[in-house]
């Protein structure tokens, strides 16, 4: 089983407008091995001050670090596993509110890439199982885990808060200034679903040491926990 991460910053929050700036993805095997990247995505406009301010990603980051979209989205489909002819069903893809946004993006421009998209039961969105156990909601017999987070994401409550930040202080994960980073929200995510789910993926925090800077990007890197990474997980 193969269990990736992955997180996207945007230039804003329409799917159908809008592009990535960075997508962060950590890959983790039954064996042990980690891989970690992250992947500036050059853009024709000049970012927003708000995008700035919430990414602290800049323009000159982007233009000195970033590739283009078609060849970004095209290093990131292989990482994820996605390819022109199928997807890998023994690969779990997580993130906090995919379902509710970044799968969205991804979706577009899969689809104008001419890629095929993976099944929703192939997803697990870790804020979609935050908010089910703070509402108290159950998974119908029907469901699968994607179409209960799917669900529970779409119920109209808002005094729940259930972003990165509130579900880092529910399961005691400590956050810092990096976030709002996508390749350190990834790594936040990963630890959110080891918590959900009784995993222990690698067996040591090496992922959030040293800290890192928002103007350093990761470059990909692959490395062995002696842990092995093992977990059962049921779709």
């Amino acid at each position: 089983m193969q269990y990736i991460v992955y997180d996207l910053e945007t230039t804003g929050l329409d799917y159908t407008k809008e592009q990535p700036i960075e997508i962060g993805i950590i890959k983790v095997d039954d064996n042990g091995q980690v891989e970690e990247h992250d992947i500036f995505v050059k853009t024709k406009q000049p970012l927003s001050e708000d995008t700035k301010r919430i990414t602290n990603i800049t323009d000159a980051m982007l233009a000195a670090q970033g590739i283009g979209l078609a060849e970004a989205l095209e290093k990131a489909f292989a990482v994820l596993g996605i390819g022109r002819d199928g997807f890998d069903n023994n690969t779990i893809i997580i993130g906090h509110n995919i379902l509710g946004f970044d799968n969205l993006f991804l979706q577009r421009f899969a689809r104008e890439l001419g890629y095929s998209f993976p099944l929703k039961k192939n997803f697990y969105d870790t804020a979609g199982e935050f908010r089910a156990r703070l509402l108290g909601e159950k998974t119908y017999v029907y469901e699968s885990k994607a179409d209960f987070h799917e669900r529970v994401l779409r119920l109209e409550n808002k005094s729940v808060r259930y972003n990165l930040a509130a579900a880092c202080a529910h399961y005691g994960i400590p956050m810092n200034e990096t976030a709002h980073r996508a390749n350190v929200d990834c790594r936040y995510t990963l630890k959110i679903f080891e918590k959900q789910n009784g995993l222990t993926l690698l067996k040591e925090d090496s992922l959030f040491t040293p800290a890192i800077s928002p103007s350093q990007p990761i470059m990909p890197t692959i490395k062995n926990d002696a842990n092995g990474g093992q977990g059962a997980f049921n779709f």
